[in-house]
């Protein structure tokens, strides 16, 4: 009896540990495939965005546009463009300015 439940917890692990690795394989080949398309690189910056959006999309390292829009870090990780320019204080328009001038000079 000892070893049948030995064995339940061992199978119990290994489905555990499947299905694990099918979920992150399964996100990590969804955003490859994403990034992948030429639609999605340099896209013009828009108020749904994220930041980190805009650094994938540019191929800049990650949480490189932060500090160089001067936009205060926050608790919040997904913030669009939207909320930072609401945030900040700033029309949207004006940020996506700064943010299309700090694109081009990041390049």
């Amino acid at each position: 009896m000892k070893h049948a439940s030995s064995r339940r917890g061992l199978v119990i692990v290994l489905l555990v540990a499947l299905a694990g690795t099918a979920f992150f394989g399964l996100r990590a080949a969804r955003q490859f495939i994403y990034w992948s398309d030429p639609a999605h690189h340099d896209q013009t910056p828009e108020g749904w965005m994220t930041l980190g959006y805009v650094e994938r999309s540019y191929r800049l390292k990650p949480r490189s546009l932060g500090p160089l829009l001067a936009v205060a870090p926050t608790e919040a990780k997904h913030r669009s463009l939207e909320e930072i320019a609401a945030d900040e204080g700033i029309p949207l328009p004006e940020l996506l300015s700064r943010l299309e001038t700090v694109l081009e000079t990041a390049r």
